[in-house]
């Protein structure tokens, strides 16, 4: 004779196991994400300590072998912050790789992010470009000789944790930075509220086209609703100015996608 309570309680059985399962996967891919996030912040840049201390234990960083920047004697490495402190696992990081203007990428090695830079030129002491923590959202150079014009260094570079979570990564506000190409007479190109967005160098071995959105003070709105701008920087004289011919086209082509 069928027994429809005994079969009851067998199919209450099956979905209590299965519902059991279902709750501990989902606790183990909670475990497995808060991990994993936890160790992406390990290998995230910490935030400057104003109170720390000045014999705090150097951390292992990683650098690339030295990279010839054309048409000087100097060459350039680049240090990463590393996943460890010093220690035995001490190795060096990858190498730079590519040809023509040579540019970086945030995010590309697994060595974690560029905090610095440093200039080496055969016996001489050498230098370093930051003296304080930083996250190198990008940087580029001259690297191939159809760029023999370009006698600079471009940099993305975020000082402050804009957005106060205790790291400097790629959530945080970079500004644009030049250097001549020894690594000296590092200067910022834009206003603190100009966001860079992208550089052109005209060709002519002096100016950049720089193109930006302007920010207000305490905008928490969204970048499409900003402006953009564009600007002529002069690479040796240190000067900034409005392109005026690109942004009254820019003007007009805007006006023609007007709302009422």
């Amino acid at each position: 004779m069928f027994d429809l309570d005994r079969w009851l309680k067998r199919l209450w059985l099956v979905n209590g196991a299965l519902l059991l399962a279902l709750l501990v996967f989902g606790i183990g891919a909670l475990i497995v994400e808060w991990l994993s996030g936890t160790f992406s912040r390990r290998n995230a840049v910490i935030a400057p300590d104003t109170a720390a201390s000045a014999s705090a234990r150097p951390r292992a960083v990683r650098f690339s072998p030295p990279r010839r920047v054309l048409g000087t004697s100097t060459r350039i490495v680049v240090v990463r912050y590393g996943k460890g402190q010093q220690g035995a696992d001490f190795a060096s990081g990858a190498a730079l790789s590519g040809s023509g203007f040579y540019s970086y990428s945030e995010g590309r090695d697994a060595d974690g992010p560029v905090v610095n830079l440093l200039f080496v030129d055969g016996t001489k002491p050498g230098r370093m470009l930051l003296d304080r923590p930083a996250y190198v959202g990008g940087f580029d150079y001259p690297y191939d000789r159809a760029d023999s014009l370009e006698r600079w260094i471009t940099y993305r570079i975020a000082f402050e944790d804009t957005n106060h979570d205790g790291q400097l990564d790629g959530d945080d506000e970079r500004d644009l930075y030049m250097s001549d190409l020894d690594g000296t007479n590092l200067r910022r190109v834009l206003p603190a509220d100009m966001q860079v967005l992208e550089t052109s160098p005209v060709g002519d071995g002096r100016h950049v086209i720089v193109t930006a959105l302007e920010v207000p003070k305490d905008w928490h709105g969204s970048d499409e609703e900003l402006p953009q701008r564009a600007f002529l920087y002069d690479v040796r004289a240190g000067v900034l100015t409005p392109h005026a011919a690109l942004d009254s086209l820019a003007l007009k082509a805007a006006r023609l996608l007007g709302r009422p």
